[in-house]
């Protein structure tokens, strides 16, 4: 008998007696339960996190919020960054932001109220790991707590991790694929970089040279073939890790690069920091000053503390401001 006879015989006969109440119901409680979380190891321990958590706060000023935003998360809170920026959140995301309310604080900025974060009802909260520490188990009674750590040389560390918790790997790679092709793209506009130099003023009378490991626009700039100058060996100063060198204002001579890249920050402090350099004796004698090579970046957008939209801020600045130089 072929097989589809059997196939359709064997069907009647089982419908025959599921009618007749011979075969045993197959109920709800019989089948393997779905699982409702995901397991998350982070920086502070390990988390069960919901498979698709609604309420997400954000307690980090250093990204959380709009690597959330990328991934298509709009949290129910997070924290400001008023005392950074001058603004509640970074301008680039301030739209996509405006549905979430500005969480207050118990002490200093990166330090959240426990009764705020209780009131917003979170199925997940999302902190830096340096900031919830102190208060991580406190707020894990509250919600499933992950901590996130940040690399403010690459903004995919924290967006990496943030998607993890999230379920949202494909995601986060999609975000960072389309940023590196941009990236390649856009820099390949420049031309030939030569020799440069990224400098950031941090107050005091105190200046960073950086090095491709100690910024992402070092880095993006050493991979499309540029040399940053000076190198930490050659360079009279305080050298942190092999990241960057602080200089004081006498030693701002060794900042001999063809292009110069000043970062600053926005407010107060960072307009302070940006005078201090530009108004240092030595400041007008560098070979990119006197040929007026000089391109300013955001020191925010340019650390991942925007997250990948601040990156493509940064990456147009640098781009459109070089290209506008000329050829060397």
């Amino acid at each position: 008998m072929p097989s589809t006879v059997l196939d359709a015989t064997r069907r009647e006969f089982l419908a025959i007696l599921a009618a007749a109440g011979l075969l045993p119901a197959c109920t709800t409680a019989d089948r393997p339960a779905a699982p409702a979380t995901r397991t998350v190891q982070h920086p502070l321990g390990t988390t069960e996190v919901p498979l698709a958590p609604a309420r997400v706060v954000a307690l980090d000023r250093r990204a959380a919020l709009p690597h959330l935003l990328a991934l298509g998360v709009t949290p129910v809170a997070a924290l400001t960054y008023e005392s950074i920026i001058g603004t509640p959140f970074p301008p680039l995301v301030a739209e996509q932001a405006r549905d979430v309310a500005i969480l207050p604080v118990a002490g200093n900025a990166d330090d959240p109220n426990l009764e705020a974060v209780a009131a917003m009802r979170p199925d997940l909260v999302i902190g830096w790991t340096g900031g919830i520490d102190e208060k991580y188990a406190a707020l894990s009674a509250i919600a499933p707590t992950v901590a996130v750590d940040v690399d403010f040389t690459d903004a995919a560390v924290s967006l990496r991790a943030i998607a993890a918790a999230l379920g949202r790997d494909a995601e986060a790679e999609a975000v960072i694929r389309a940023f590196d092709e941009r990236r390649a793209t856009r820099l390949r506009e420049i031309g030939e970089i030569g020799n440069v130099s990224v400098v950031l003023g941090i107050g005091g009378q105190q200046f960073r040279v950086y090095q491709p490991t100690g910024s992402s626009v070092a880095r993006w700039l050493a991979e499309a073939g540029g040399r940053l100058v000076p190198d930490i060996a050659s360079t009279t100063g305080e050298p942190y890790g092999d990241e960057h060198v602080l200089i004081s204002p006498e030693n701002l001579g060794q900042v001999t690069g063809d292009t110069i890249v000043v970062m600053h920050n926005t407010g107060p402090a960072g307009e302070t920091a940006l005078a201090e350099l530009e108004g240092s004796p030595l400041w007008p004698t560098l070979p990119a000053v006197r040929a007026g090579r000089v391109v300013k970046i955001n020191s925010q957008e340019s650390v991942g503390s925007y997250g990948f939209q601040g990156y493509d801020s940064v990456l147009d600045t640098l781009v459109d401001q070089w290209t506008a130089l000329g050829a060397r």
